[in-house]
């Protein structure tokens, strides 16, 4: 079953109205000093395969902190279909990590207490880099001949923007960290490479349709291709909007 960006947008909302009900309920009084926190983002097990991303967190004066974020990740596997006599193995090599960095103001005027609890903006900037490596096999429906190739691929992202968050202590050593909205300028930058030749299919084509099938997954990376489709050698690169939204869990100290 193929899940949308909008049907993980309503889980996401789903978690956050959830997380949100759960810490009203158990949040207490102010919390201690505790100027370093640690998380794991629970969030991104939704978009990506054995995604392990971790933040750091440290309070740099009163209400403003510095939140970092490192973490590996898979690109999820995409079905593509390049007709009835080929196809693309599911057997495959993938990799992948992020990094990121954000500098929080949480809103005093606003919160209760101070940092790092209650609503804060901050800007940030990201760059996440996956890349898939998967045979393609293509066999003559005549001489019964097989032809093989190794399509390598490389997916980067590189995020700047904003965004609003909210993060619930809870018995003064965990959080609850969401972010809410975060609109960000997205540089998408995608290569596709093919080692070996087909005789039935041209390398652009099977760029093309490698680059449609993830667009028909991911709805919201709509424009990589530009308008004049996937350029030479596979390579191809947009500036367009990206949206950031997650949720953390952590233990302070």
């Amino acid at each position: 079953m193929k899940i949308t960006t909008t049907q993980l947008r309503k889980v996401f909302f789903f978690v956050t109205f959830f997380f949100i009900y759960s810490a009203s309920i158990f949040s207490q009084g102010p919390s201690k000093d505790f100027k370093n926190t640690v998380k794991f983002n629970v969030s991104n097990m939704l978009l990506y395969d054995n995604s392990y991303q971790f933040s750091y967190e440290r309070i740099i004066k009163e209400n403003q902190s510095l939140n970092v974020f490192v973490g590996y990740q898979e690109f999820p596997l995409i079905k593509v279909d390049l007709g009835a006599d080929t196809d693309i193995r599911k057997k495959n090599s993938r990799t992948g990590y992020s990094i990121g960095a954000e500098y929080r103001f949480y809103l005093g005027s606003i919160n209760k207490y101070t940092a790092p609890r209650g609503v804060y903006l901050a800007p940030f900037v990201s760059y996440f880099s996956f890349g898939t490596d998967r045979d393609i096999s293509y066999t003559d429906p005549n001489t019964g001949v097989v032809s093989t190739a190794n399509l390598s691929s490389k997916f980067n992202l590189t995020n700047l923007g904003g965004e609003l968050g909210y993060q619930f202590v809870l018995w003064d050593r965990f959080v609850v960290d969401c972010v809410l909205f975060g609109p960000s300028l997205t540089r998408y930058k995608y290569n596709l490479k093919l080692d070996g030749s087909l005789p039935n299919i041209e390398d652009n084509e099977i760029y093309q349709k490698v680059i449609e099938a993830i667009k028909n997954k991911f709805p919201g990376i709509d424009g990589i291709t530009g308008d004049e489709g996937v350029e030479r050698k596979g390579v191809q690169s947009i500036t367009a909007v990206g949206f950031r939204y997650n949720i953390s869990i952590g233990y302070r100290f």
